[in-house]
């Protein structure tokens, strides 16, 4: 939680100007214009870490040395100040903050600068609670990634004098499109649709998958000592086999292989085996390359005219449905003419008559559309035969791979013992080959162990990908809105806003109200009205803030409204018409007073609102003790004595 405690502002001299507010309650600030109520939201804006002073030009700015904010935050005080730019400086870098149980405001002379704009927004995040949340555009886009920092959560609690009554956004800043974008993205984060723990699922997965891949690198190594395809213990066991030292099969796995290796190895070296089989072993892979070929051809053939009859049936498709819409003109016949009636002139045609009647269009039109409803009925199953074909042809051109790599490795074998004409002295230089190559297979190298828990690693990648997805986040925040939506509809009804009685949402793709009629969805540019403008940005706002002060969510538990009455009426005046006068515009603006009224004493203390705008109404009691100060025969903001104090 984090509530404004007091306003400060210094003078260039040391003058101080002190505005104390309630906590966890309505504050109104009522009076006259030019007196520094607008002033008074672009003043917090800046001492929240905007990149621009937006304080107007004029006797506010160029008469205050500093702003400040007293804060109340959830663990004590924190007090922040934010020097005015200087010259025609648009911002400044000179930040001083103090935080403490209970904090004295200092005294001008005591501010100077302890940090800068990025570390006071990095400590006003600590003190709300914004986490380290990072928004991931979705694939396929440019933009970078997003860290939700104070200012997205400043954005949902502002609403200035041009703001309130925008008809198109709802939110502080949306004007700017990446400052809309930035909202859209950070929305769900502030609403609890992404929750800490969705924070610490991130960070998990981005371990599985560092693991991952650390478990797939010591594999792949693992698997380059082995060989991949046609492993070197392939090549080796084709070479044993040729000179008549193995007869295993080559479907073994490579364990099995190493250990037929290791069996050959040990096995002493007898003079008396016969000459070398490489002939048998050669003639054998090409018998197997043979067969395979064959069965290439085949493949291939069946697929070219699988693709043929293809081709066929979508040229029949494509022309049918040119005929059938050039039959179908018999639809705008009229239904009351007889079926031997002319096409064309819709006169009754002679029973001998060779021209085509309508029966006889229509009748065409349906045979058509049976032979096109055949051809649309065989389509999957021609594609789902191709895809079959299809990959039973990559299976055996990998097949004739493999054998190529095999016959390779035998005819190698030939070629680097031919001048080896004894046959022990062949099988002993392919003996020392093998012992070479299990010689350099690591002692402990079992990879069973970490496929077991790359396995696993992979069920959890899946498991959180799947909680992180973006189909679950919009299920949760669909979730957190229609809560928000409930309240948007109750707010609106007690205030009698029009279209109050059909279903109200916040739409967060547009930053805008939508209300459902039966009609059509109608969203709040197309409501007409500044009342409504008006009132619908108040509604919405104080929707969004009972479910974050109720959820406890990460957003200063503050709102901020400025001018609420512009769409209305202008200022009341004690000299004005007796009290039982009352005027629709005054009805309305006391509705909406009445419901800001009714939402922040059902929290609790859990949200502060500030309003500053003109009307003063003498006859509600509420309204009467929450005003703060009435800035009017000459009391303002900043004193005018400040003025030449300052030159």
């Amino acid at each position: 939680m984090i509530q404004i405690k007091e306003i400060v502002a210094y003078s260039h001299h040391g003058e101080t100007r002190s505005l104390p507010l309630k906590l966890g309650a309505v504050n109104i600030i009522s009076g006259e214009s030019k007196a520094g109520k607008s002033a008074v939201l672009k003043i917090i804006d800046y001492c929240f870490g905007a990149s621009l002073c937006d304080v107007p030009e004029g006797k506010v700015r160029r008469n205050v040395a500093w702003f400040g904010l007293l804060l109340q935050t959830s663990s004590g005080q924190a007090f922040i100040a934010r020097q005015v730019p200087l010259g025609e400086a648009k911002s400044s870098e000179a930040v001083y903050t103090l935080v403490g149980a209970d904090i004295t405001i200092p005294n001008g002379d005591m501010l100077r600068q302890t940090t800068n704009v990025e570390g006071l927004r990095s400590q006003l995040a600590s003190w709300t609670g914004i986490s380290s949340y990072r928004h991931t555009p979705p694939d396929g886009q440019t933009r970078d990634h997003l860290v939700a920092s104070i200012r997205h959560a400043v954005a949902l609690c502002l609403q200035s004098q041009n703001e309130i009554a925008q008809q198109k956004w709802l939110f502080h800043g949306a004007n700017d499109r990446d400052k809309a974008q930035s909202i859209k993205d950070t929305l769900p984060y502030f609403l609890g649709a992404v929750s800490d723990e969705y924070l610490s699922q991130q960070s998990e997965l981005k371990a599985v998958k560092a693991e991952i891949r650390q478990i797939e690198r010591r594999n792949k190594e693992a698997a380059n000592i082995r060989g991949e395809g046609t492993t070197r213990a392939d090549t080796l066991l084709s070479e044993a086999k040729a000179v008549g030292l193995s007869s295993v099969s080559d479907l073994i796995s490579w364990a099995e292989k190493v250990a037929a290796l290791t069996a050959i190895q040990s096995t002493p070296l007898s003079l008396s085996l016969a000459e070398g089989n490489d002939a048998t072993e050669f003639n054998r892979l090409t018998g197997i390359r043979n067969q395979l070929l064959k069965q290439q051809s085949n493949l291939l053939g069946t697929l070219e005219r699988a693709r043929a009859f293809e081709g066929t049936t979508k040229s029949y498709a494509i022309e049918a449905d040119e005929h059938i819409a050039r039959l179908n003109a018999v639809s705008v016949f009229d239904p009351n003419c007889s079926d031997h009636s002319c096409p064309l002139c819709l006169q009754e045609l002679p029973s001998e008559s060779v021209a085509p009647s309508i029966a006889q269009i229509k009748q065409s039109a349906a045979h058509l559309g049976q032979g096109r409803g055949a051809v649309d009925a065989t389509t999957p199953k021609i594609d789902f035969a191709i895809a079959e074909v299809e990959t039973e042809l990559a299976s055996i051109r990998q097949q004739l791979g493999h054998n190529r790599e095999l016959l390779s490795a035998v005819k190698k074998s030939n070629e680097r013992l031919q001048l080896a004409s004894d046959a022990d002295t062949r099988r002993a230089l392919i003996l020392g080959r093998i012992s070479l190559y299990l010689e350099n297979i690591p002692a402990a190298i079992n990879v069973s162990v970490q496929d077991e828990r790359l396995q696993a690693l992979k069920i959890r990648e899946t498991d959180l990908e799947m909680l992180l997805s973006n189909e679950a986040m919009q299920e949760r925040l669909e979730s957190c809105l229609s809560n928000v939506n409930r309240n948007v509809s109750a707010f609106a009804g007690k205030v009698k806003l029009e279209y109050s009685d059909s279903p109200l949402r916040l739409d967060t793709k547009n930053l805008t109200i939508v209300a459902d009629t039966l009609e059509r969805p109608v969203p709040m540019s197309q409501m007409g009205s500044g009342e409504n403008h008006v009132g619908y940005h108040i509604v919405a706002h104080l929707a969004l803030h009972d479910w974050f002060a109720r959820r406890k969510r990460p957003v200063p538990s503050f709102l901020i409204f400025d001018q609420l009455s512009q769409a209305h009426f202008s200022p009341d005046s004690d000299a004005k018409a007796p009290k039982e006068k009352v005027d629709a515009d005054r009805l309305a603006v006391k509705g909406l007073y009445g419901l800001i009224f009714d939402v922040t004493n059902a929290l609790n203390g859990g949200l502060q609102v500030l309003i500053t705008d003109h009307p003063y109404f003498d006859d509600d009691q509420r309204f009467k003790d929450a005003v703060v100060e009435r800035w009017i025969d000459g009391k303002k903001l900043v004193p005018d004595a400040w003025a030449t104090a300052t030159k």
